[in-house]
C-alpha cells in the first residue's frame, strides 16, 4: 500500500510554546520510522506479551486480550519513546545533557536511556508526584527537580533548560517519541492479527498518536479508542477546540494521564487515524484496576486501568463480542497508594 506520512504546517501563526526550540516540528512521523525505532530500540527493551482474560471479557462483552506494558522496562511503555529519541541525539545534544517534565513515567524511561548511553538527564516534576517515580528517577541516575503542580513544571522546566543550554525531550510530542511509542501497534497486530478494536489510554497523545499510526496505515479497518480521565483532558479538549490547548486545572488519581496541555504533533495524528476519544472518571479508572489486580493479577497503575475503565463502563462503543486489544500502559504505582485504592 502506498505509505501515508503526517506532517505538520509550517505556516502556523504562532509557534507552540510548550514544544521548546528544539523540536523539530516540521519532522515527519511514518509507518517507516516506527518500524526502524523497532529495529533500533529492541536490544533495550522488553517485547510485552499480550494476555487473555476470559472473565474481563465476559464483563466487557468483548474476546479481549490485554497489551502489558507494565511490564515493560521501567514499568511502562515509555522507555520504548525515550530510547529512541535518545538514540537519534546529535553529539552536540549528548554533550550539552537532555531536561524533560514528567509526572513521572516518561521521566524514568529517559533517565534509563540516558543511563544507557552515558547523558546527562534532568526531569522536573510536581511536588506532588509519586515518591516511588522519584526514586526511581534518581535510582538511573538522573536529577530531579520539582514545581508547585504540574500545571507549573513547563515554565519551571524552560528556565532550567535556558539557563544551562538543555536539549528538551518532549514528553510525547518529539517524534521520536511517536515512533518508538508506535511500536506497541506493531507488536499487537502481529500477536492478535485478528483485533478488531485497541482501546489506548491517553495523556499528552504519544502513545494513542503512535499506535493509531501504526494500525491504521497497515489496517484502517481496526477501530482506535482513546481514553482520558475527566479531570485531564488535554486531548479531548484540544481536538473540540481545533488547536493544542493548555489545561488551567489538572485532578485526577491517574497521574501518569496529567499532560498538561496538548500538542500539534500527535493532535493532527490523532485526528487523522483515531475514531474516538472518550472520558472515563477517577472511580471507574479505580474500579478497573482492582478487576485487573483480582482476575489477572497483574498490577497496573491507574493510569495503566483507564483503557479497560472505557470498555467495563461501555464507553468505548464497540460491538457486543468484538476482537479488543486494550493497553495496560504502565505498573508504577506507590505501595502507599495502592492500599488507599484497594
Amino acid at each position: 500500500m502506498t505509505e501515508r506520512r503526517v506532517s505538520l504546517a509550517t505556516s502556523q501563526p504562532e509557534p507552540d510554546p510548550a514544544l521548546g526550540p528544539d523540536v523539530e516540528t516540521d519532522r515527519t512521523v511514518s509507518l517507516a520510522d516506527i518500524e526502524a525505532a523497532r529495529e533500533r530500540i529492541a536490544p533495550h527493551v522488553h517485547r510485552t506479551p499480550l494476555f487473555g482474560s476470559a472473565t474481563l471479557g465476559r464483563m466487557t462483552g468483548t474476546t479481549l486480550g490485554l497489551k502489558a506494558e507494565n511490564l515493560q522496562r521501567t514499568g511502562s511503555f515509555k522507555a520504548r519513546g525515550a530510547i529512541n529519541a535518545v538514540l537519534q541525539l546529535s553529539p552536540e545534544q549528548r554533550a550539552r545533557g537532555i531536561v524533560t517534565l514528567s509526572a513521572g513515567n516518561h521521566g524514568q524511561g529517559l533517565a534509563y536511556a540516558a543511563a544507557l548511553f552515558r547523558v546527562r538527564c534532568v526531569v522536573f516534576m510536581p511536588e506532588t508526584a509519586v515518591s516511588a517515580k522519584v526514586a526511581a528517577i534518581r535510582g538511573y541516575g538522573a536529577e530531579t527537580r520539582f514545581a508547585p503542580s504540574m500545571e507549573a513544571v513547563f515554565d519551571a522546566m524552560e528556565a532550567f533548560r535556558i539557563e544551562h543550554d538543555l536539549h528538551y525531550v518532549h514528553p510525547f510530542a518529539d517524534p521520536a517519541i511517536v515512533a518508538g511509542q508506535g511500536t506497541v501497534g506493531l507488536e499487537i497486530l502481529e500477536d492478535r492479527p485478528e483485533v478488531e478494536a485497541v482501546v489506548v489510554c491517553v495523556g499528552g497523545g504519544g502513545l494513542l498518536s503512535g499506535i493509531a499510526l501504526a494500525i491504521k496505515t497497515q489496517r484502517p479497518g481496526v477501530r482506535v479508542v482513546g481514553v482520558e480521565p475527566e479531570g485531564a483532558a488535554a486531548v479531548s479538549r484540544s481536538l473540540a477546540a481545533g488547536t493544542p490547548v493548555t489545561l488551567e486545572k489538572i485532578e485526577t488519581i491517574a497521574d501518569g494521564l496529567a499532560a498538561p496541555f496538548g500538542a500539534a504533533l500527535t493532535q493532527e495524528i490523532i485526528e487523522r487515524y483515531v475514531d474516538d476519544v472518550v472520558l472515563v472518571s477517577d472511580d471507574e479508572i479505580v474500579g478497573a484496576l482492582r478487576l485487573i489486580l483480582e482476575r489477572t493479577k497483574l498490577l497496573v497503575e491507574p493510569a495503566g486501568a483507564a483503557a479497560t475503565a472505557a470498555l467495563l463502563t461501555g464507553k468505548a462503543g464497540l460491538s457486543h463480542g468484538a476482537h479488543v486489544v486494550a493497553t495496560l500502559s504502565g505498573g508504577n504505582v506507590d505501595p502507599e497508594t495502592l492500599k488507599r485504592l484497594l
